[in-house]
């Protein structure tokens, strides 16, 4: 409880010059959204949803802090003696710049359309595409819930607003990641490669059971592709 309270505190004196990142979470009611959001969001000094948890009519906000690695650094040599011969390498600890990030997940009450233009679509800086691998046509449908925040983002961007025409599968657009959730009760995965909309848009793709708190466990497959996603964010952000 102590080590908690002084992790707050040190989160409130840095809360001022910490930047934000803002991750938009679309898919169909029921495919695990909320499930989803709660493993993302859940972190050290924000462990329990109702610490880290705003909502509308319109939006449920979580949001948790992301280490994003400024650098690289090379291997620094570490001397033991004055002999070439005893000198060791050490990997030097790689500054992080703090980010909070917000995941901004779309209430089940709220529908989709392709005329969606919620002005919040122009300040995101990843999408999280999420679908029910038992029920392939969220999949399908995850085209629709897409297509009105890409088309506000590519109409906002500075570097799509240069061109005659707007490119929506720009290389400057916003980073994706989609989901397939329900891993656990799924039998056959019948979706072709190419056929899956993480192909088309050229993103990362993560399987996952919201229901396993190890599903992103640091370490695992999914938990650095959900790292590198964030890391991308960041990096669009600036």
């Amino acid at each position: 409880m102590a080590n908690y309270q002084r992790r707050m505190r040190e989160l409130q004196q840095i809360e001022e010059d910490v930047r934000t990142v803002r991750i938009l979470i679309l898919g169909d009611p029921g495919v695990g959204k909320t499930s989803l959001t709660n493993l993302l969001a859940n972190s050290e000094i924000t462990p329990t949803r109702s610490s880290r948890t705003v909502a509308d009519s319109e939006w449920t906000v979580q949001a948790r802090l992301h280490e994003y690695p400024r650098v690289n650094l090379p291997l620094t040599p570490e001397w033991t003696s004055t002999s070439s011969s005893d000198r060791s390498f050490r990997s030097p600890q790689t500054p992080e710049e703090l980010y909070f990030v917000e995941f901004y997940d779309k209430n089940d009450s709220v529908t989709y359309g392709r005329v969606d233009r919620n002005p919040l679509y122009k300040n995101i800086d990843g999408i999280i595409l999420v679908y029910n691998m038992q029920d392939m046509r969220s999949h399908d449908h995850l085209h629709d819930w897409i297509y009105g925040p890409l088309r506000e983002l590519s109409e906002s961007h500075p570097m799509n607003r240069k061109r005659k025409r707007t490119c929506m599968m720009s290389l400057h657009n916003v980073p994706i990641l989609v989901v397939g959730t329900m891993l656990d009760k799924l039998r056959k995965r019948s979706l072709r490669r190419t056929g899956n909309i993480a192909y088309q848009l050229r993103s990362e793709e993560i399987f996952i059971n919201c229901q396993d708190q190890n599903s992103l466990c640091e370490m695992g497959r999914n938990y650095g592709k959900v790292r590198n996603f964030l890391n991308r964010a960041v990096e669009f952000r600036k």
